[in-house]
């Protein structure tokens, strides 16, 4: 347990370190202490839930500045190279039910306009593991990213993300353990994400976000079909309150989970951005 959670710590300060001594660099750390409990649990745990992301290096195409005025509504067009790290650490890895972290890099081609919001091309490569290390795999490949802000309401983000990527699952044990003597082929997957977030004004209630997560393999073994291990998905609801608390709700697995829960979380949320 300790080991783990050292290296991911190291990793995750290099990380926020890099993104603060790269030129020009935009980094967000989020860290949030939560309370987790699930359905099928076998009790409650507290944990540290991260997200990390940040370009290292940006080149910009085009310039919003034209004649010392600043042209909101300028085309924006831009190159970066990225990182984004996210994942929950439990105190108690077995009662984990979000028990997938994920570390990506990536280099992507940027066109933002205000009033159309803003659409990313990628190639990346993604290392995704559970917290005991036990389940490991690296994908690769190719995604897509649209955000805008103030689609359905005044401050509103609405964000798709799609990519298609090549799995190498040679040190996934649960895969391993449904095939039995069969080799661990890469495979194809698909993996998309949805999210929304709208700012609420009352004394109370200050944010209200839908995330939802999926993903799908494709021409799966007929034994990974039966153990329904082709298919990951998890959606999510997220009240936050003042003071920066806040209340989760989800419902679904992620990759290296084998059945379906309920899963509530409490937690602070802190957020560090440049």
């Amino acid at each position: 347990m300790q080991k783990p959670l050292l290296l991911i710590a190291s990793i995750l300060a290099i990380a926020h370190g890099a993104s603060h001594a790269a030129s020009g660099a935009d980094s967000k750390f989020e860290i949030n202490p939560v309370v987790i409990d699930s359905k099928n649990g076998t009790g409650s745990t507290v944990g540290i839930e991260y997200k990390v992301k940040g370009d290292l290096l940006s080149k910009s195409f085009d310039s919003k500045d034209s004649g010392g005025m600043i042209d909101s509504s300028a085309t924006i067009s831009s190159a970066l190279i990225g990182y984004s790290a996210n994942g929950t650490i439990a105190a108690s890895k077995d009662r984990n039910p979000k028990n997938f972290l994920e570390f990506q890099l990536d280099a992507k081609l940027r066109r933002s306009d205000s009033g159309k919001g803003a659409l990313l091309g990628s190639l990346f490569a993604k290392y995704e593991t559970n917290q005991s290390f036990d389940n490991k795999q690296l994908v690769y490949g190719l995604g897509g990213i649209y955000g805008k802000y103030a689609s359905f309401a005044e401050n509103d983000f609405i964000a798709f993300d799609a990519n298609y990527g090549r799995v190498d699952p040679k040190d996934d044990a649960e895969r391993k353990q449904v095939l039995g003597g069969a080799s661990l082929d890469p495979y194809y997957r698909w993996n998309l994400e949805f999210l929304y977030l709208i700012p609420i004004q009352s004394a109370a209630v200050k944010s209200l976000e839908f995330n939802y997560r999926f993903f799908k393999e494709n021409n799966a073994p007929t034994a990974i079909k039966i153990a329904v291990l082709d298919t990951h998905q998890l959606a999510t609801v997220r009240i936050g309150l003042k003071n920066d608390l806040f209340l989760a709700y989800s419902a679904g697995k992620l990759p290296f989970d084998r059945k379906n829960d309920q899963i509530f979380q409490i937690g602070f949320s802190y957020n560090f951005q440049k």
